[in-house]
């Protein structure tokens, strides 16, 4: 009974948040409201208010939520094999791509013209930390490759290349993105290693 009531729940939260994604991409996030959320996903305010304290608790809830999905698909190929070798890594070899395009109705709300507060730095500092404490390079220079510095310059060189994407229309194919990104990370070393899954 419980898992039924938990299910029930999951599907409630699910359905507020694909609509209050579907209003901020059309309206822009400052002009969504709760009394908006409600009435096109078909509930009451009461329902609202059982999961969440405003419209600020359910965009927090949203980032957290797509994020969490991002790093699992971003870190895949070093689950699959702990030390991976760039230079033979097929493009086929990464879904975070193709992932991302599955979710478009998140990822366009990167680039609109009234974002969700948050939403860019969420991206950003997933990056930083996947960089910072779940994988690293190995090799000669590994520990001047790995400094801070060049986490910075690897994770703002991969959220704007994802940026560019999106405002493109997706212009290019999940599995070219794919290769890009692996000619970039392989260009100062061609080993990566896994740090740890959950740091």
């Amino acid at each position: 009974m419980e898992k039924k009531e938990d299910r029930r729940i999951e599907r409630t939260k699910d359905s507020l948040r694909k609509t209050f994604k579907e209003l901020a991409l059309e309206r822009g996030y400052s002009r969504v409201r709760v009394k908006d959320i409600v009435e096109v996903a078909n509930y009451n305010r009461t329902t609202f208010y059982v999961h969440f304290l405003g419209k600020e608790e359910l965009a927090k809830e949203l980032i957290e939520h797509e994020m969490k999905d991002f790093v699992h698909e971003f870190c895949k190929p070093l689950r699959d094999n702990p030390v991976l070798d760039l230079r033979q890594m097929s493009p086929s070899g990464t879904d975070v791509f193709h992932y991302i395009k599955e979710n478009r109705s998140y990822y366009d709300l990167l680039v609109c013209d009234d974002p969700i507060p948050d939403i860019n730095r969420a991206l950003l500092r997933e990056l930083q930390d996947i960089f910072q404490n779940r994988m690293s390079f190995v090799g000669d220079q590994a520990s001047e490759i790995n400094a801070q510095y060049f986490i910075h310059y690897r994770s703002y060189g991969i959220y704007g290349f994802i940026l560019e994407w999106i405002r493109s229309g997706y212009d290019a194919t999940p599995s070219e993105m794919a290769r890009r990104i692996i000619n970039l990370l392989y260009y100062h070393s061609p080993i990566m290693e896994q740090i740890s899954e959950n740091p």
